[in-house]
């Protein structure tokens, strides 16, 4: 899971267990908050009425005769009263109380308060009906609740703006330490702009180890060279003494057959070393992808070099290339060589009299499919996993198999972009599919190498 991801999940989280927490508060809080609210609302009209009698006198609300006044507003939700009342302790308190107004039972808010007044004492009460204090508490919980969500999403947009704003440095160095870096030669050691010193040091410290390993990979790939330069040129002075040596008529018969199986011997150890190195030399990117490379002509150009083979062996290569691909940004040596191998397996593991098909199409998907398929032998399924790793000869016999010819398929077509599938059924043959990617594909894909070593 990425970082991002677990990040807002948090923040969703968190935020979900806020908002529970807070349906669970918010009605008592909102509910408190209403009281409150018409308390203080009770208290003001209190003011206004006692600020009311002081200017304009008690008559204005008691005419003679009368000892109290009541008013009620028309959907019964607010009440004044006044009243006189014998002398007696000091009234100033907000409670519930039920009322009976017009043969109804009303629960109020009452806020009752004494006074005299021309030396009578009189009530004041003033109330608010229940009813309308819930409908204003629920108001209030709507309002809360929708600003919670609002302010819920704005906060959670900012974290995630702010985080992937902190990342940027983060996924600039996975993009051009990491992901980007095809090869060692081809390392990129500008230092990431980012003011997080943690950031700062994770950079410095890839930059340290691509140093290092840029340096073993240098060190290395002359080794490579050095090695087999030093080690062909002695085999090719004994390949030459074994020649010499082949021309002595003195030599027994006994003595012969010794020099030509060390000649083989030494014709193996040049052929393995030689195929080591391309192998070195195509993971190393060593070779020029310049060409555009026509795969009727490549194949057709494969066909008439194995055509003595097939005669000797009496196969039957047939190749349809329908429509033609070309292949651009390849090397043409190298896509010779993939396909030679390839055709070279069909007749080396076919059956006498078999057949050998190389046939090109459009992909089902993208791209283009070429597939050598033969009547051959085929290879068992615990075989399969193992096809394409050096040296593994499976179950074959041959004495002229190194085990390298699919290595090198592999490490080429990893080179070029192309996948590989491999179907076989044992005793019925085995089908190599290989898919071509798009010019378009192929051009990116060279581009981005060519990227990255600059």
């Amino acid at each position: 899971m990425k970082l991002t991801t677990k990040f807002s999940l948090f923040n969703a989280l968190s935020r979900g267990a806020i908002l529970l927490l807070l349906v669970g508060v918010l009605p008592l809080a909102m509910s408190r908050l209403a009281l409150l609210t018409t308390d203080q609302r009770l208290a003001q009209k209190k003011e206004k009425v006692l600020h009311l009698i002081r200017r304009n006198g008690i008559s204005a609300f008691i005419e003679g005769g009368q000892s109290s006044y009541g008013s009620y507003n028309l959907l019964k939700e607010e009440f004044i009263s006044l009243e006189t009342i014998p002398p007696g302790p000091k009234i100033d308190v907000i409670e519930d109380s039920k009322r009976a107004v017009e043969d109804e039972i009303v629960e109020y808010r009452v806020l009752s308060y004494s006074f005299d007044q021309g030396g009578k004492y009189y009530l004041l009460e003033i109330g608010r009906s229940t009813g309308s204090i819930g409908e204003t508490e629920r108001n209030f919980r709507n309002y809360a609740f929708y600003i919670l969500l609002i302010a819920i999403a704005l906060t959670t947009l900012a974290d995630l703006a702010f985080f992937r704003y902190l990342l940027e440095p983060f996924y600039t160095i996975i993009r051009q330490r990491l992901k980007n870096a095809h090869h060692p030669a081809a390392f990129n050691f500008a230092p990431i702009p980012t003011n997080t010193d943690d950031f700062r040091y994770l950079d410095e410290s890839l930059r340290e180890m691509m140093t290092t390993i840029q340096a073993s990979f240098t060190k290395e790939r002359k080794f490579i060279a050095d090695a087999s330069h030093e080690l062909l040129t002695p085999l090719a002075a004994l390949q030459y003494r074994f020649d010499n040596m082949l021309t002595d008529e003195s030599l027994s018969n006994e003595n012969l057959l010794r020099v030509v199986e060390s000649q083989r011997t030494v014709h193996r150890l040049r052929t393995i070393i030689k195929s080591l190195l391309m192998i070195s030399k195509i993971e190393n990117d060593q070779f020029a992808r310049t060409e555009t490379v026509s795969l009727s002509q490549l194949v057709a150009e494969v066909s008439e070099e194995v055509q003595d083979r097939l005669t000797v062996l009496d196969l039957t290569l047939t190749h349809e290339i329908k429509p033609d691909f070309e292949v651009v940004h390849c090397n043409r040596g190298l896509l010779f060589t993939l396909l030679f191998n390839l055709v070279n397996n069909a007749i080396k593991y076919n059956r006498e009299g078999g057949l050998i098909y190389v046939l090109g199409r459009p992909a089902l998907t993208t791209g283009y499919e070429l597939e050598i398929r033969d009547t051959g032998l085929g290879i068992s399924k615990e075989q399969l996993p193992r096809l394409f790793q050096r040296f593994d000869k499976g179950t074959t016999a041959d004495s002229d198999s190194y085990g390298l010819g699919l290595s090198i398929v592999r490490t080429i077509a990893d080179l070029h972009g192309i996948k590989i599938e491999v179907n076989s059924i044992e005793g019925l043959g085995t089908s190599f599919l290989l898919n071509f990617p798009t010019p378009e594909a192929t051009s990116q894909h060279a581009g981005a190498q060519r990227h990255s070593l600059g």
